[in-house]
């Protein structure tokens, strides 16, 4: 069982003991840096012959149990060093709140014993050797065993603690039901250095691996994932729909505009794919689903949906579930406005711990805090 600990208890031992002393912590060594690796959206194979690209959705629910998890997380930089701090929150569709790491008073707790606080000492400082004091909630190591220094983006650091504490979270859900991730089922971890990057992915396809895991990425203005898989397919496809895909910049507009060429009111929930991906030697499906926010109003929620089966029930599955006015299933936003809310609390908490021992944020992390 996790510890009965209030959060504001935990922290002010944290910052008292072992925040302050680590940015204080000052000594000549600066660490070499290793160039962070990226991976673009890859284009795939359409599995579907394009008579059947575009599919009604039949909206039918299964009545099966769903959970959801997303994760939040966030920084505070000083000319000291970095202080990065994440949030998990999984949500049901029997309970709003099934589980929550950091321990929240009053909600429900993810036993992960997982650090949810990394500490990055400033360039010009060596960090304070870990014997000193000992935590199961901080870290101060990557997972490749290097020290956490400013010489990481806030990015970087803030990706792997949040990405170990989705994927952990993820282990602890029971496997009675779907589970909905916030983001891409195998996220690309664009930020992470190559030799972290691996094993963070080895963590999270361990996770996934037996399991009906869905990821649903939201946004899809920067991802070209479809209309790069439809390039060979052009001619036949605008011949067929009436639109080219080489035309478009982004995924987002190339659906709209094929929704606006092939489909009229009243819209119903319809499907687009599904287009098999390769991540590493793992197989992706990847299905659009286009739900209509209103029968006669041309606004729709546009849902990347990734999973590790090619079953339309998925789709069929997601459709039936209740969505909110900015087009995101309740389920999923649920657990999205908890972990945003409790990763800003904990900021919160420390941010003015610090500043009371005179500690100042920097000019960049002041413009974080008001959102410019």
């Amino acid at each position: 069982m996790a510890k009965k600990l209030e959060l504001p208890v935990l922290l002010k031992d944290i910052i008292s003991n072992y925040i302050v002393n680590y940015l204080t912590s000052s000594s000549s060594m600066t660490p070499g840096a290793e160039n962070l690796v990226g991976e673009n959206d890859n284009s795939g194979i359409l599995v579907s012959p394009l008579n059947e690209f575009i599919k009604v959705v039949s909206a039918e629910s299964n009545q099966s149990l769903i959970y959801s998890l997303d994760g939040s997380s966030r920084s505070f930089i000083s000319s000291k060093g970095i202080i990065s701090v994440a949030s998990v929150v999984v949500s049901s569709t029997i309970s709003p709140i099934f589980g929550v790491y950091p321990p929240i008073s009053g909600f429900p707790e993810l036993d992960l014993r997982k650090p949810f606080l990394a500490l990055a000492s400033s360039a010009h400082q060596s960090p304070l050797l870990p014997f000193f004091y000992s935590s199961e909630y901080v870290t101060t190591l990557s997972l490749d065993g290097s020290f956490f220094t400013s010489v990481n983006s806030p990015e970087e650091i803030e990706t792997e603690i949040r990405t170990i504490l989705e994927t952990e979270a993820l282990k602890k859900i029971p496997n009675d039901g779907s589970v909905i991730l916030d983001g891409p089922l195998i996220p690309p971890l664009i930020f992470l250095r190559s030799k972290v990057r691996d094993d963070v992915l080895n963590l999270r396809l361990e996770a996934i691996r037996g399991r009906n895991v869905i990821g649903i990425v939201k946004r899809l203005d920067k991802s070209r994932l479809l209309i790069s898989s439809l390039y060979k397919l052009s001619s036949k496809f605008m011949e067929k729909f009436r639109i080219d895909p080489r035309r478009y910049f982004s995924d987002e507009s190339f659906i709209l505009d094929l929704i606006k060429a092939n489909l009229s009111p009243p819209y119903s929930p319809i499907s687009l794919g599904p287009i098999l991906r390769n991540i590493g030697n793992t197989p992706v499906y990847v299905n659009y689903l286009i739900y209509p926010l209103h029968p006669y109003v041309y606004k729709f929620a546009i849902l990347r949906v990734e999973s590790l089966s090619n079953d339309s029930r998925v789709i069929d599955q997601l459709s039936s579930l209740k969505f909110t006015k900015d087009g995101i299933p309740f389920v999923l936003a649920i657990a999205d406005r908890t972990a945003k809310e409790i990763t800003n609390a904990i900021l919160k908490i420390v941010m003015t711990s610090l500043e009371s021992m005179g500690l100042q944020a920097s000019f960049y992390s002041k413009l974080e805090q008001v959102r410019i």
